[in-house]
C-alpha cells in the first residue's frame, strides 16, 4: 500500500488537485490510492514531486515503533475490550487538545 492519500490530505489537497498537478484523471488517482492500479515508476516519481516528498515517502511506513506496538496490542485484544480502549484513547486525545488550547490562550495573554 502507498502513502499518497495520507500525504495528499496532510497537504490539504483533494484528489482532483493532485490529478491536475500530475496530468492524470481523478479516478486514476483514486485507483492508485486504493492500490487497485500500479502505475509506472515514472508516475510515482511525478506524484512524489508534486507532493514535494522523496519517492521513498510514498511507500515507507511513517509509524514509530511505539505506534506499531500499540496497533499490534490493540489488534490482539478481544473485540469486547477494544471499545473500552478506543474510548480511553479518545478521552486522552480530548484532554491533550484541551491542554493545548489552554496553553495557547495563556501564551497569547
Amino acid at each position: 500500500m502507498n502513502n499518497i492519500t495520507r500525504i495528499r490530505k496532510a497537504k490539504g489537497l483533494r484528489q482532483n488537485d493532485l490529478a491536475d498537478m500530475v496530468g492524470v484523471s481523478q479516478p486514476h488517482i483514486s485507483r492508485i490510492e486504493k492500490g487497485d492500479e500500479g502505475p509506472p515508476l515514472s508516475l510515482f516519481r511525478t506524484i512524489a514531486d508534486a507532493l514535494s516528498v522523496p519517492l521513498s515517502a510514498l511507500f515507507t511506513d511513517p509509524r514509530t515503533d511505539a505506534e506499531q506496538a500499540l496497533i499490534e496490542a490493540f489488534r490482539d485484544l478481544p473485540e469486547s475490550r477494544r471499545q473500552g480502549w478506543l474510548e480511553m484513547a479518545r478521552l486522552v486525545q480530548a484532554e491533550a487538545r484541551a491542554a493545548d488550547r489552554a496553553s495557547d490562550q495563556s501564551q497569547t495573554r
